[in-house]
């Protein structure tokens, strides 16, 4: 990572945060990331075996299904209820069995996020979001910077930063701590 780039995104950050109050309420400041993941249980599970078999066999689901998961929450470790995206062309109901309550699914054409699907989950954020100017911090994919995006935030009194390119590995909240422990389940 380019150490002046860092520093100058933490020091734009923290003029916007000043001027915005964000510093007094932290509830107001919300990291959003999204991250693909197979629908199978990822840890080693324990399989009865005579003792000393040098070969065990398990059974497993052999196609996962992989969904992305848009994850958000606020400084204060307040979550939204996620958005997952699911391939596909028709909604099966089953999308959201065992979703937490308020979760949303949505069909893409290649489950992953578009303009159009950013778009419903701002809708989906503004109904969960704390009332009042919040600040949304996301990283900067391409389709993201967009004026259909922007406006539609405004108009939600969402204020966008954008993370700085190459940087999300160390600066965003959501991979080092939230879907880092999610993939580790």
């Amino acid at each position: 990572m380019n150490p002046f780039i860092v520093k100058d995104y933490f020091t734009k950050l923290e003029k916007l945060m000043l001027l915005h109050g964000f510093f007094i309420t932290p509830v107001m400041l919300y990291n959003m990331d999204e991250k693909g993941v197979r629908l199978t249980v990822h840890h080693q599970q324990a399989v009865l075996a005579q003792r000393g078999a040098k070969r065990v066999h398990l059974v497993a689901q052999e196609h996962a299904e992989n969904v992305t998961v848009v994850g958000c929450a606020n400084a204060m470790e307040c979550a939204i209820p996620p958005m997952v995206l699911f391939k596909g062309i028709r909604m099966k109901s089953e999308f959201s069995d065992n979703l937490p309550p308020g979760s949303t699914t949505l069909i893409t054409e290649k489950r992953s996020m578009t303009i159009e699907s950013f778009l419903l989950w701002l809708d989906h954020f503004n109904k969960y979001k704390t009332s009042g100017e919040t600040l949304l911090i996301i990283d900067g994919a391409a389709f993201r910077i967009n004026i259909r995006i922007v406006e539609k935030a405004e108009s939600y009194g969402v204020h966008i930063f954008y993370l700085p390119s190459n940087t999300t590995h160390e600066l965003q909240p959501m991979d080092e701590f939230v879907f880092k422990a999610f993939e580790s389940y």
